[in-house]
């Protein structure tokens, strides 16, 4: 059984290897790995109690997204991992879900307006309680919702290729400090998407977005 100290809430709906891809991501992202480390696949299986199968595929995983490499003779090792590859993200997600902002504008009926105030307002109940898992997993399904309406295939997949690493990164440098700077920028740009002034959305994104990554 896969055994973590997050919050079960975080992995809901996520893979076993998934789900430890992102146990080792975050290991790389505060620095207890580091760029040059070699993972060993039984090492990381024993520390979370599980075969190496599944940590193998979610070494596989983080090999697709760049963030290792494997090396023949000497197994996986952790690649460079900057500042900048995290800003080259923020800058591609904030690109992806203004671009949903467009996509999405005929399609903000008053049922899907509805509906993102309520998403809205279960961030709202996370922030009061000071869940910040909870809170970054809510938050984050406001932006899905733009992007999933439009139903773009390729959009979604952009999306939730440049979220991953996004993500894992937020439940990182995020804390009570940080949350409460986010959330202001967060209800900003959810109002702005209720009244249907998009063009402020689009700004007011980038601006939430880049104030939750300090």
């Amino acid at each position: 059984m896969f055994k973590h100290t997050l919050d079960k809430t975080e992995h809901f709906g996520e893979s076993l290897p998934e789900q430890i891809s992102k146990n080792i991501l975050k290991k790389i992202i505060k620095g207890e790995l580091k760029a040059g480390d070699k993972i060993g696949e039984e090492e990381i299986s024993k520390e979370l109690n599980t075969s190496r199968a599944p940590v193998r595929e979610a070494l596989y995983l983080l090999q697709i997204d760049g963030v290792v490499e494997r090396v023949p003779r000497k197994g996986t090792i952790v690649k460079s991992f900057t500042q900048k590859d995290i800003e080259d993200y923020l800058e591609t997600i904030i690109g992806i879900i203004q671009l949903g902002i467009d996509y999405s504008k005929e399609y903000w009926t008053k049922e899907n307006k509805d509906k993102f105030k309520a998403l809205l307002e279960d961030s709202n109940i996370e922030y009061d309680n000071q869940n910040i898992i909870e809170y970054q997993y809510k938050a984050e399904k406001l932006f899905r919702f733009i992007i999933y309406i439009t139903e773009n295939i390729g959009l979604i997949r952009f999306y939730e290729e440049a979220n991953h690493i996004l993500n894992v990164f937020a439940q990182v440098q995020m804390n009570s400090k940080t949350m409460e700077k986010f959330h202001v920028k967060l209800k900003y740009f959810a109002t702005t998407i209720i009244d249907s002034d998009f063009n402020k959305a689009k700004e007011a994104i980038k601006e939430a977005i880049k104030e939750g990554a300090k």
